[in-house]
């Protein structure tokens, strides 16, 4: 007794094809609205109308693999053509064929002139849905539906294409050993193109599950040869597929699976933060060079109000138009906000100790009170750690430093190890703020989608494990883009309306701390002025009730004012806001 040939496939009269097909819906109940229209050939037909949409993707490829059948196949091939011809089992209905239009075909000539096409699939957060749908029958004459019983489980598994060095397309599935998420990992090309068989079940369990050869030293030799590859111990993410109701299958003629394509996960993979690209932007590339300010990048440069001691009120010459100081008060905030801020050179640790020793290998030249230049100098990294804490701060440090002529110009040895100091707080700051990349993190990523179904084992058949074709390349469309789901209607009380208002009780309450309520209890005018009011002395903590949907009508009116403030700049007026009249609902016995 031997296993025959299993065809997974997209429900006949659904989509050609042996990979699931894609239903995108926006309805709350879809999955019963789904298997409903599964039942019969013109409810199928219909579902057409749910197939997920294709988007212009420039580098996009179709990358399903045609599956092979032997060459002696012929007779059942014609018989296969046979019965689809008299409309038996394993032919599909077919919709009248649609004439392209003049449009049409303009429109198609330009999306193959953009690049190959892809589906586009949208999260849960834009109310639209991902359903795979696939049928499993049996690969004899007249294709008759597989026997349900035969089935142990069934899924899909979602892998993410990436190109090697080499520029070729590679396939990469969300890998877990044991209870250690490992995230991407490389798909072996021999089980990527498998199309039954336990060999390549997304399980590693059932990988390594071989019939015995009743030899017990061989049979261990075995296991341990399997157990001992690279990614014999992987387990693969799996999306569970259901089979569809019985009743579904009955009225169908088919053995029919569904699943919930997921678009958004919190899995983070272990140590999997992106990584930094050295050769991008490392201390050598010209980008890196670039971004620094002038002092860092070697460049010789003024101080303000040189020789005065630096105090945190010396801040406010950066704006004030009027001051001689100005521009060079700024070029040194600039300077104390990069060393501060984005490398974090002032911090602890062995990557801003480096820094300081290189930074204070750079000797400030000392001026007088008049600002003229004397004799002597101070190191740069003292002075601008203390420079930051007074300016950046505002603390002021007794005794206050004096501030230095200027910054010198840099020789090519010091630049070069600078830039390398930097570059090394770069990475441990990017490595602190970067985080661990999600599974479906990068919005420019392609995915495709396989399913498989695990068969019982019969007689002295092994159990094993079919796949179907790779379904078409499909990106997931970021949360902010439309989907084409109408908006959520969010209902705003009338303020004009007194009687309304005395219903509006408080419904949420802040605890504000003494500090901020001195500060919001001050006139606003002042506060606009950038004057702080006086303390009051009292230390006392406040609870404010408010109403939300009062908040919400000052966060309209806010974003309305602000929508036409930047309309001058961005012109987006058109496109984000559209208001619509419509008659207000009377009284009355209709």
């Amino acid at each position: 007794m031997s296993h025959h040939e299993i065809i997974l496939s997209a429900p006949r009269d659904l989509a050609d094809g042996g990979a699931p097909a894609i239903l995108q819906r926006s309805d709350e109940d879809f999955i019963e609205a789904v298997l409903a229209s599964l039942r019969d050939a013109k409810g199928r037909v219909a579902l057409r109308h749910s197939l997920a949409r294709a988007a212009a993707v420039a580098v996009g490829t179709d990358s399903r693999p045609r599956s092979r059948r032997s060459g002696g196949r012929e007779l059942f091939d014609k018989l296969r053509a046979a019965s689809r011809q008299l409309g038996l089992a394993g032919g599909r209905v077919a919709d009248e064929p649609a004439v392209p239009n003049a449009q049409e075909r303009v429109e198609a000539v330009r999306r193959a002139a953009e690049g190959v096409q892809v589906l586009k699939l949208f999260q849960p957060i834009q109310r639209q849905f991902n359903l795979a749908v696939m049928e499993a029958r049996c690969d004899t004459p007249g294709e008759p539906r597989i026997d349900p019983t035969r089935v142990d489980s069934a899924g899909m598994v979602i892998r993410r294409l990436v190109r090697d060095a080499g520029g070729r397309e590679v396939k990469q599935g969300w890998m877990r050993a044991g209870e250690s998420l490992k995230g991407w990992a490389h798909i072996a090309t021999a089980a990527d193109g498998a199309s039954s068989g336990n060999r390549h079940d997304p399980e590693a369990l059932r990988r390594l599950a071989r019939p015995t050869t009743g030899q017990a030293v061989l049979d261990r030799e075995v296991s341990a040869l399997l157990a001992a590859q690279d990614d014999a111990l992987l387990n693969e993410s799996v999306v569970p597929m259901f089979l569809a109701p019985p009743d579904v299958c009955q009225a169908a003629a088919a053995t029919l699976f569904y699943g919930l394509i997921p678009t958004t996960s919190s899995e983070k993979a272990e140590a999997g933060a992106p990584a930094f690209d050295e050769a991008a932007f490392g201390p050598t590339s010209d980008d890196f060079k670039a971004h620094l300010v002038g002092p860092l990048a070697g460049l010789a440069d003024v101080f303000p109000r040189p020789g005065r001691a630096l105090t945190p009120d010396l801040a406010a010459i950066a704006g004030n138009p009027a001051d001689p100081d100005r521009s060079a008060m700024k070029r040194l905030l600039l300077l104390l906000r990069q060393l501060a801020v984005e490398f974090d050179a002032f911090a602890d640790g062995a990557e801003g100790d480096a820094l300081m020793t290189v930074l204070n290998g750079i000797a400030l030249p000392l001026a007088d009170a008049a600002g003229k230049p004397v004799e002597g100098s101070r190191p740069a990294g003292d002075f601008l750690a203390a420079a930051s804490r007074i300016l950046l701060n505002a603390e002021s440090l007794s005794p206050a430093p004096s501030i230095p002529a200027g910054w010198p110009a840099l020789d090519a040895t010091t630049r070069e190890s600078l830039a390398r100091a930097l570059s090394a707080c770069l990475h441990l700051r990017f490595d602190a703020v970067a985080g661990v990349a999600g599974r479906f993190d990068d919005q420019d990523a392609r995915y495709v989608l396989r399913a498989f179904v695990r068969l019982k084992p019969e007689g002295n058949c092994p159990a094993r494990t079919v796949w179907g074709d790779y379904s078409p390349a499909f990106v997931i469309a970021p949360w902010y883009e439309g989907s084409g789901a109408p908006p959520v209607q969010v209902p705003l009380p009338d303020p004009g309306d007194r009687e309304m208002l005395k219903k509006l009780k408080p419904n949420v309450a802040f605890t504000v701390p003494a500090s901020m309520q001195n500060l919001l209890s001050g006139d606003p005018l002042d506060l606009m002025d950038g004057k702080k009011p006086a303390d009051s002395g009292l230390k006392l903590g406040w609870i404010c009730s408010f109403n939300i949907p009062i908040i919400t009508i000052c966060a309209f009116i806010v974003l309305n004012i602000f929508l036409s403030l930047f309309d001058l700049f961005f012109r987006w007026m058109m496109f984000i806001k559209i208001c619509i009249p419509f008659p207000k609902k009377s009284g009355g016995d209709s």
